[in-house]
């Protein structure tokens, strides 16, 4: 039984419901996330990518980009999955998650690229512009994964997404970002205290399978408040599911 009202939500509303799917399901998400992460931290500890404070080489920041992206990827698009099916009221199912995931795997790699390097871009000449940036593609890996979208087709169903809400949705994305930001900090100087880089790296990673659930279940939230502002998705999914209960993943009704 879903107990979160499918209507439009301020931003301080949509964090504080993306809190509350967390509560609802904390073990599936932190499992979720650290399924992920955990082996992304054994292969940076093995094989020293960026672990130690010596200058990475070339070839080692690659990896290291090359590894980001992709763990990104992955906890993103099973994230978000789980984060719908808590939202819509459905069991969760962390495989099945995975499995819809992994379908979907290079489409969401090639569109996180080319959101960080427009993000980025933007970010690099002028704040503004990455801003901007930022609230159109808010909704890539979500279009990805629950509706089946191409990279183009997410990133200008994003876009379309975002027209007249920009505002709501950086403002939402920063308020989130400033809480991770906080805990982080924290975590941060009490970690910061040991000398082992290898306690440091293992500290920041529990961080992040904690934390990273909440930002997509943000993310994944907002996009649902689009979609109800602009397309009216609460009335037609209520309407569409009253008969049958089993809707399709997406709701793209």
């Amino acid at each position: 039984m879903n107990e979160l009202d499918l209507r439009p939500r301020s931003a301080t509303e949509i964090v504080d419901a993306a809190f509350q799917l967390y509560r609802r399901a904390p073990t599936q998400l932190i499992l979720a996330a650290a399924v992920v992460y955990v082996p992304w931290l054994i292969l940076r500890l093995v094989f020293d990518l960026g672990v130690t404070d010596q200058m990475p080489t070339l070839a080692t920041a690659l990896w290291l980009l090359v590894g980001t992206i992709v763990v990104y990827s992955i906890v993103g698009g099973v994230v978000s999955v789980l984060a719908s099916d808590a939202y819509l009221g459905r069991p969760l199912d962390v495989g099945e998650a995975f499995r819809a995931t992994a379908a979907r795997f290079l489409t969401l790699v090639v569109a996180a690229v080319i959101r960080a390097f427009l993000i980025g871009i933007g970010m690099l000449f002028l704040i503004f512009p990455g801003v901007y940036a930022l609230g159109a593609l808010f909704a890539v890996t979500q279009t990805i994964v629950l509706e089946g979208s191409g990279v183009g087709g997410a990133l200008s169903r994003s876009s379309a997404l975002s027209v007249g809400l920009k505002g709501h949705i950086i403002g939402t994305l920063l308020l989130i970002g400033l809480i991770g930001f906080a805990v982080s900090v924290g975590i941060g100087l009490l970690s910061g205290l040991s000398q082992s880089k290898v306690i440091v790296n293992v500290v920041s990673t529990a961080v992040a399978v904690v934390l990273y659930p909440l930002f997509a279940l943000s993310e994944t939230l907002l996009y649902y408040d689009a979609r109800i502002r602009k397309e009216g998705f609460d009335v037609e999914y209520l309407a569409a599911t009253q008969p049958n209960a089993d809707a399709p993943r997406g709701a793209t009704i």
